[in-house]
């Protein structure tokens, strides 16, 4: 995160954007980072320890659930019936994914949970980013979270992580470090807070369903994780949803 966040603010000085931001913004852009960033990444990181990596993308990703509630409350965003509909369908696609036996898990309920309270912070966090205009360009504001959500991750890896022999990773284990920084982070919130800045918080949540679809197809290739039944009808829900979301004006 620390690495993505600081590549992000390096994109942002080479493209000779503003890198301070604004005293008022203060407030709103520490709120978010906790949320986006530090409460997200513990959670999902422990969804995916105790939970199938497939699974857990997909509880996640109940975010537009939370999205449209805290659009509505917060934001007063009105909820269309087609948008209405979409969320049905796509929460009907998660059901369906997770109605399965996953007693052969380490720990599914835990998983479960910790997913489910880091789906309500990304949506907080989406929400939030909407209550106020940003001057500030997307790519500085998506590197500054990221730095600002590590900080409170340093003292949980100092007391809970245990010593990594750095010097004997093997080629692989670099790789995949690589794609976290670069592919699902730097890439991942270059384009999420351009989406943001686009989409009303509701559809932008919406537009997330599609990311269950990589992550149960990547699972089964990857990890050779099942990809059955469930998960055909739960990516044709979801597909229908997302189809739905882009009829809405």
């Amino acid at each position: 995160m620390g690495t993505a966040g600081a590549l992000l603010l390096t994109i942002g000085f080479l493209g000779k954007k503003e890198l301070k931001v604004p005293k008022e913004c203060y407030r709103d852009l520490i709120i978010a980072a906790l949320l986006n960033m530090t409460v997200f990444q513990i959670c999902m990181t422990l969804g995916v320890h105790y939970f199938s990596a497939g699974r857990t993308v997909v509880v996640v990703y109940t975010m537009p659930l939370w999205a449209i509630f805290f659009a509505w409350f917060i934001l007063r965003e009105p909820i269309p019936l087609s948008r209405l509909i979409a969320l049905v369908l796509g929460l009907a696609g998660l059901a369906v994914l997770m109605s399965q036996d996953f007693s052969h898990l380490k720990d599914p309920g835990l998983g479960a949970a910790c997913t489910v309270i880091g789906a309500i912070s990304f949506g907080l966090g989406t929400v939030w980013m909407k209550r106020r205009t940003w001057v500030t360009d997307p790519t500085v504001v998506a590197g500054w979270q990221l730095l600002i959500g590590t900080v409170p991750l340093v003292p949980l890896w100092l007391i809970l992580g245990t010593d990594t022999d750095w010097a004997n990773l093997s080629l692989v284990t670099s790789g995949n470090f690589i794609f976290l920084i670069l592919i699902a982070n730097v890439l991942a919130y270059f384009l999420w807070f351009r989406i943001l800045q686009i989409f009303p918080a509701s559809v932008s949540g919406l537009g997330t369903l599609a990311v269950p679809i990589v992550g149960v197809i990547a699972s089964s290739i990857l990890l050779t994780e099942t990809f059955g039944v469930n998960e055909l009808l739960a990516l044709v829900l979801i597909i229908s949803a997302l189809a739905m979301n882009l009829k809405t004006p």
